[in-house]
């Protein structure tokens, strides 16, 4: 909060936090104060009960490895849906993340890649698009750092 109240920063954000660790920063510094949690996402870790309690606090959740290293890419779920849409594979999982209310912070260094993603702002995913989606969630983790990564939720 001092650097906040210094103008060093007009935001807090946390990243990888649990739910103990959010009740933590909840109790030091306030949900109000807490921009966003940045949690790994993909349609292969859906992180429910983070998520739900995030958002029953007021924190907002952005999505890092929201494509799964690129696994996610391959899948035959996501490319029936994107051939459905006439969208890439990245649209689609892009869309489904955003339109779970996450922000997304996909990286790519080639131009083409990075113009594409946009264009997952304008795909909408139906019902059944995204019941689909929901039903690739395996827990499969892929950032998880030995002697780092706290006990997940």
């Amino acid at each position: 909060m001092e650097a906040k109240k210094l103008g060093l920063t007009r935001q807090i954000g946390i990243s990888n936090f649990t739910i103990p660790l959010m009740e933590r920063a909840i109790a030091a510094v306030g949900a109000e104060n807490i921009a966003t949690n940045q949690i790994e996402l993909s349609p292969y870790l859906q992180n429910r009960k983070v998520v739900d309690w995030a958002r029953e606090h007021g924190i907002h959740i952005t999505s890092y490895m929201t494509l799964a290293y690129g696994k996610a890419l391959k899948d035959e779920v996501i490319a029936r849906i994107a051939a459905k849409h006439n969208a890439t594979p990245a649209q689609v999982i892009l869309a489904w993340a955003m339109g779970e209310g996450y922000a997304v912070i996909p990286s790519s260094t080639k131009r083409d890649n990075l113009a594409s993603n946009l264009k997952a702002l304008d795909l909408q995913l139906d019902d059944e698009d995204r019941q689909a989606i929901a039903a690739l969630d395996c827990n499969d983790r892929l950032v998880s750092p030995e002697g780092l990564a706290p006990q997940w939720d």
